[in-house]
């Protein structure tokens, strides 16, 4: 048996293994020993476990992990809704309006922070 954590970076760093730059809003898959050594230093969140028994994976969505070191910030609005408050704020207008196109979410507002309001309480 394998498990997998997906485990999305909020917080940019540089991998002490890799060597590499890790930008936030990237993706890792990574043990379960690596994932307690990031959230020890709270670079971001579980989004989800794949666990692999005989050739079959199994998906263990964020909203059932019950372990203290893999509690999420915030709860999973929906499966479309990847993004927090913190992460919206962290774009800039133009990259809002891009993902609210994408997301096919029709802005009203203008201002930067009502956008975002506005993207959130849609997703």
């Amino acid at each position: 048996m394998e498990t997998i954590v997906k485990y999305r970076v909020e917080i940019p760093f540089k991998d002490k293994y890799t060597k590499e730059d890790i930008t936030a809003n990237t993706l890792l898959e990574i043990s379960i020993e690596r994932m307690k050594e990031l959230n020890v230093k709270k670079i971001g969140r579980v989004e989800d476990i794949i666990v692999k028994v005989d050739e079959q994976e199994t998906e263990i969505s964020e909203n059932q992990v019950t372990n203290e070191n893999t509690k999420p910030k915030e709860p999973v609005q929906n499966e479309v809704n990847k993004y927090t408050q913190e992460q919206l704020e962290a774009m800039s207008v133009n990259q809002l309006k891009e993902l609210a196109e994408h997301e096919n979410i029709e802005l009203t507002k203008a201002k930067k922070d009502e956008i975002v309001a506005e993207i959130l309480a849609k997703m």
